[in-house]
């Protein structure tokens, strides 16, 4: 039997995340504290000297975080500035302000900051993100970056792929460099050209065409229940778009927080091995969680929206539709969603309209879903079979 004191749980619910942010914000701002072994370290300045060789990952929350030593393992690190002299063996992971990458990066380096600098060399792939990205090293993977201003002097052993406001490159590229220019060398913004906008538009139509038609072979619950939820109740579809949309930040701080803390109070505890696997399980919640929202407003909206309106449209109420005609409308209602939301000036307006409708419609055909009780029995419309009229009586025989 399903509890019925939700609200107290959600009170209880919203009272630990604040402390969660309280304990968060306490720790983060203080000496520097190495937990686990060495392999958690926060405080307002971090420091791992040269003369230091960690095995393992290691994961850093400081203001101001400076790597001299030697990792062998993954290096996470969040600050404000984040300088990293020292060599890694595995992957670099870092968000921050203004980051400096000066040693060696045998694997993959990922990065989000204000300001990146990259002079030491990387084995394997770099994603980067940021207001202003320089690679300087020489880097054996692709090169994915999306800046303001992108300037390429190391040489790149496989592909460039990414937009910039103004990119500089006088590196040798291994294999294609994609790079797309927003802006011209004085600043100003160059407007996207109209057969950029239909390229983009047929690419999204073919992806939401392709990923429709799998969803109603292989799940076809999944399009056919929030379309339905849409069109009967398109209001409550929106404030609850609105409302997961903020739920998904909301459930991203609080998974990284309750993570990082429950680390905190396993290594205190001396149990080192439980809150690695603690870090990793948070690590793999968050990335499936935003995978998931990613799919459902980059594709999945689109798609019922889509099918929402052409049947409105033409009045289909889907019944007794086949897959074949089922397949046909989807088609329609994507090419009419693609259209309408690549046009200059309303189509963003209309894509944020599109998302939030979809999204709200997804959650709460999930969330009715997952209330349903098991073995509930499916109501099924059956219309009913004439009834054979009955039988009339043989007449009796007359009287002689």
């Amino acid at each position: 039997m399903k509890s019925t004191n939700r609200p107290t749980r959600g009170l209880l619910a919203l009272t630990a995340a604040v402390l969660l942010l309280v304990l968060a914000a306490t720790m983060a701002f203080g000496a520097e504290t190495r937990l686990l072994d060495g392999k958690l370290r926060t405080g307002d300045s971090v420091t791992i000297p040269a003369s230091e060789t960690v095995n393992g990952d290691v994961y850093v929350f400081a203001g101001t975080a400076q790597v001299d030593g030697t990792i062998d393992g993954d290096l996470m690190v969040f600050g404000g500035q984040v300088t990293v002299n020292g060599s890694v063996s595995g992957d670099l992971t870092v968000a921050a302000g203004t980051v400096t990458v000066a040693g060696a990066v045998e694997g993959d380096l990922r990065s989000a900051s204000g300001q990146l600098t990259v002079n030491g060399p990387v084995g394997e792939d770099v994603v980067a993100t940021g207001g202003q990205a320089t690679f300087g090293s020489d880097m054996q993977g692709d090169l994915i970056v999306s800046g303001g201003t992108v300037t390429v002097s190391g040489n790149v052993a496989g592909n460039i792929e990414g937009n910039a406001g103004t990119y500089t490159r006088t590196g040798t590229v291994g294999g294609e460099d994609n790079m797309r220019i927003t802006q011209d060398t004085n600043g100003v913004p160059q407007p996207q050209t109209t057969g950029d906008r239909i390229l983009d538009a047929v690419r999204h139509f073919v992806v939401l065409v392709v990923l429709g038609a799998l969803l109603l072979w292989l799940w076809p619950q999944a399009v056919r229940r929030p379309e339905e939820t849409l069109r009967a109740q398109p209001l409550l579809s929106l404030g609850v778009g609105f409302l997961a949309w903020i739920g998904f930040i909301v459930f991203v701080i609080v998974v990284a927080l309750v993570a990082i803390l429950l680390a905190v109070v396993l290594g205190l505890i001396s149990l080192g091995s439980l809150a690695a696997v603690d870090i990793i399980a948070g690590m793999l919640a968050l990335f499936a969680g935003s995978f998931a929202f990613w799919i459902a407003v980059a594709f999945l909206a689109d798609i019922v929206v889509g099918l929402a309106l052409v049947r409105l449209v033409i009045r289909d109420p889907a019944a007794d539709t086949s897959r074949w005609r089922e397949l046909g409308l989807l088609v329609a209602g994507a090419a009419v969603v693609v259209v309408i939301t690549s046009l200059p000036f309303i189509g963003g307006i209309v894509k944020l309209a599109v998302v939030l409708f979809g999204l709200g419609a997804i959650v709460l055909a999930a969330w009715r879903g997952w209330r349903r009780p098991q073995g509930e029995p499916v109501m099924v419309s059956v219309a009913p079979t004439a009834m054979p009229p009955a039988a009339t009586p043989p007449e009796a025989p007359a009287a002689v």
